[in-house]
């Protein structure tokens, strides 16, 4: 049964790869599984590739999972991927890029993979770092349809063999770590005409194979389960298109054009039933974001199921009777090259899935509906598949591409009530059920997706067009805009933290000092909200480069306030403005003693109090009314407004980072001011080099519920000992200085018991497995160039090191020994005597090693 062998790809893949000879034969098992958390998705590649941090699990199988939230096994597709069709002489051609039987065993191989896959990424710390990255991570493969003995099988109405169209293609899949996108997977094609004739009238789009269902932890991701294992629950998928969303502005609408897919009911379990931690409760939107010229957007679905016990045979989906005709087969699945592409360039949107059993449909042009009791299983839940597709295009010239974007976006608590299907599922009045359906985490998601695709209000081309707007707080003609939608030229680029500002490192013994311009950071303007939100700067020292290692020295930032107001339409209190500083609260206040301490509790008696005008807008943004009413406010500081002395808890406390002077600089037509800050950090242990980092962090954006976002330490780092420079070792003429002397093997902690330098990580940090060579004793206070001499009381040369040695150090005045003789041999116990040559001299001295 087509459910049984679903089971054994829990599947992603939008990624095509040849793992199958036909389309019953069995996978190879994986050859390596890697799971990594750049976001809150794990999303399946399906192809055998190297590893790299990020949300990327990859098998050799094929199969895939868009696993939401991660770690959960909750997963909500089976299998996703490209199709291409075009009209050709008297016939219509299309090529399927994937390996999953869509259509059956002659929907493999069409479009396969020619080339590894690339990693690249923006991140400086990253290995596959580079420059023409746009993402955190990005992965690319090169895919092909020219290949023609890829399908055993004939297409099913023309009794013919795969016919290539001659398309050349190039899939990328884009992940950030960023927060608020950490929901959304975004996979970018580009398909070029290798040929020699243009391609016309053609049709792209995704094919989707959604499964939303949580995947028993005996059964591995990568491995067929045993026919029978797949849960009966699993049928029940419902889908639908959602058009417009509610706007940014109360009383406005959005476009927003996304599929959606999700279980019917969440998978509640008991009596009284709850919701638990194997209960699919979220839902998948798939969303175009880019859509080549012509043609117009469609989302056709339909309904599939076998006759096996307990289940009638269903073959069934919405068309529009001006579609019917030249459809081969039933009205579900799209039979042959000819039925699929008719389907791609329809120009249909399909109603909701939980309208079937309706039939108001037949009204508005529709076909008539399946018989009742297929149509009440199909509006209940059913078994689906679904095309969103793009036709018919503009000619493609020879050598000519298209690019076509989509998003695969996660939405958290669609189902927020485990009994509402059971109890408000009717399918012939389905309304009470859909209300109580929750939407709102899928819209913001979505909304993201397109934002850091386009930037809205960017006029990115140049051509003065900066996308849709709605009209706010319009006086006397002039209006405020908020954009929601952008130029259609594609950004890539999303809202981030300021860029953390170069510092200058100066050390001595036992102390790193810390200096930079808070210039780069504090003026930087946000590409999304278009404003100035630095709000301070944050210190870290690590032993690692890695920014889960870094622990938090220090914290500067603005005193600064945010306004939280009752709002009577909500029935609770809210965020209503960006965070500012105490004299722009009294200038917009007209207060000169106002204090936003003295008003911090959300409380009507203890609420300042002010009047304000709400303006009503119509769903197109046209006012309507203007009404007065008293509003209540209460403030709360932004972050710990740690400035260079700042409160704790009751005393006032010298801030480590001091904003040691202040700077104006013009811009525009603007003076504007910003610090220069400094930091000493003392106590540290000579022996010990560390990783010391600077990062910025912004307020957030509150209008669009996102978090305040802080640079990353590892790329803006210096590696650093607490120890005098060359310079001043140089200029100072300071005398060479041995540590730990004596060196001890094994040693008391600070708890009593027995240690070693590697587990206190003084040495070795970062290997996996100990060796005699890891061992170090520094020499330091060491000019850029000098040579060291060991020797034994009798006078016997141990080990000569010439500094700087690219393998015993990474700082220009320190280098290290690695207890090894020239003969390579582990050295004993006992006193030896150093001596050190360089432009200062020579000085000598003993130590000692005790083993």
């Amino acid at each position: 049964m087509r459910r049984c062998e679903r089971f054994i790809c829990i599947s992603v893949c939008v990624l095509p790869l040849v793992s199958w000879s036909t389309a019953n034969s069995r996978p190879r098992p994986p050859r390596e599984l890697l799971i990594a958390s750049l976001s809150d998705i794990v999303f399946q590649w399906s192809y055998l590739t190297e590893s790299e941090l990020g949300v990327i699990v990859t098998t050799y199988s094929g199969t895939g999972l868009f696993e939401f939230p991660k770690g959960t096994r909750l997963g909500y597709l089976y299998a996703a991927k490209p199709v291409f069709g075009c009209a050709r002489g008297f016939d219509t051609l299309v090529t399927e890029f994937g390996q999953f039987p869509w259509l059956g065993a002659f929907a493999s191989f069409e479009g396969v993979s020619y080339s590894h896959i690339e990693h690249r990424s923006t991140k400086h710390s990253s290995p596959n770092y580079s420059p023409d990255a746009v993402a955190d991570l990005e992965l690319t493969i090169s895919l092909s349809d020219t290949a023609v003995l890829t399908s055993r099988e004939l297409d099913p109405v023309d009794f013919r063999p795969h016919a290539p169209i001659g398309l050349g293609a190039r899939q990328t899949v884009r992940l950030w770590a960023r927060a608020y996108l950490q929901r959304v997977v975004f996979v970018d094609y580009v398909f070029w005409n290798l040929g020699s004739e243009p391609v016309i009238d053609g049709a792209v789009g995704i094919a989707i194979d959604p499964s939303p269902l949580w995947i028993a932890e005996d059964v591995p991701y990568s491995y067929w389960p045993p026919p029978g294992s797949y849960p009966i629950h699993s049928y029940n998928e419902i889908t639908g298109f959602m058009k417009n969303a509610p706007g940014l502005i109360d009383g406005t609408t959005e476009p927003i054009n996304m599929s959606w897919f999700a279980d019917n009911d969440g998978d509640p379990e008991g009596a009284p039933a709850v919701f638990t931690d194997r209960s699919p409760t979220g839902v998948m939107g798939v969303r175009i974001l880019q859509r080549p010229t012509g043609g117009c957007h469609s989302h056709n679905w339909w309904a599939f199921q076998n006759a096996t016990p307990g289940f009638i045979y269903v073959n069934w989906g919405p068309r529009h009777r001006i579609n019917q005709g030249g459809f081969y087969g039933s009205l579900g699945y799209p039979k042959g090259d000819r039925s699929i592409y008719k389907m791609m360039r329809n120009c249909e949107i399909d109603f909701d899935q939980v309208r079937t059993a309706l039939g108001d449909y037949v009204d508005e042009g529709w076909s008539d509906p399946p018989q009742e009791e297929i149509a009440k299983d199909i509006a209940t839940g059913i078994n689906i598949y679904s095309l969103l597709s793009v036709g018919p295009l503009d000619p493609i010239p020879p050598g000519d591409s298209i690019q076509f974007t989509v998003a695969f976006i996660a939405g958290a608590d669609f189902h927020r009530y485990p009994d509402n299907f059971a109890r408000n599922f009717d399918p012939y009045n389905p309304q009470p059920y859909i209300d109580r359906l929750d939407f709102s985490d899928l819209i913001k998601n979505a909304r993201w997706a397109a934002w850091v695709f386009d930037n809205p209000g960017v006029d990115t081309d140049g051509d003065g067009y900066r996308g849709e707007a709605h009209l706010i707080n319009c006086v006397d003609g002039r209006c405020d805009s908020v954009f929601y939608t952008g130029d259609g030229v594609p950004d890539w680029r999303g809202p981030g933290p300021p860029e953390s500002s170069p510092f200058e490192l100066t050390s001595g013994e036992r102390w790193i000092t810390l200096r930079w311009s808070g210039e780069f950071s504090e003026l930087q303007v946000d590409p999304l909200s278009g404003q100035r939100d630095f709000e301070g700067f944050r210190v870290y020292t690590g032993r690692f480069e890695r920014d889960d290692q870094y622990s938090l020295i220090a914290s500067w930032d603005v005193e600064d306030f945010k306004r939280f107001a009752w709002i009577p339409k909500e029935g609770k209190w809210l965020q209503i403005s960006h965070p500012a500083t105490i004299p722009v609260w009294r200038r917009m206040l007209n207060d000169p003693e106002f204090h936003p301490g003295d008003y911090t509790t959300p409380s009507f008696e203890l609420a300042y109090r002010d009047t304000v005008l709400d303006t009503v807008l119509s769903a197109t943004g046209q006012i309507i009314r203007i009404d007065q009413r008293e509003r209540y406010s209460y403030w709360v500081r932004e972050d710990y407004n740690r400035g260079n002395e700042y409160d704790d808890n009751g005393q006032w406390v010298q801030n480590a980072i001091q904003r040691v002077a202040v700077r104006d600089t013009i811009v525009g037509e603007d003076t504007l001011s910003y610090g220069v800050y400094e930091v000493t950090i003392d106590n540290l242990n000579p022996a010990v080099p560390l990783y010391f980092a600077v990062t910025a962090f912004d307020f957030g954006n509150y209008e669009v519920d996102l978090e305040p976002l802080e640079s990353s330490p590892s790329n803006n780092s210096q590696y650093a000992h607490p120890i005098y420079s060359t310079d001043v070792v140089v200029d100072s003429g300071l005398r060479v200085s041995v540590y730990p002397n004596p060196y001890k093997v094994v040693y008391d902690g600070g708890d009593g018991e027995r240690t070693t330098y590697y587990r206190e990580g003084y040495e070795g940090r970062g290997i996996y497995q100990f060796e005699e060579q890891d061992r170090r004793i520094w020499f330091v206070n060491l000019p850029v160039k000098a040579t060291i001499r060991i020797f034994s009381l009798d006078g016997d040369l141990i080990r000569t090191i010439n500094h700087p040695d690219p393998f015993l150090t990474k700082y220009p005045s320190a280098v290290g020994w690695d207890l090894v003789s020239r003969n390579i041999q582990a050295v004993t116990s006992g006193i030896y005597i150093w001596r050190v040559d360089s432009e200062l001299g020579t000085q000598t001295g003993k130590l000692v090693i005790i083993k």
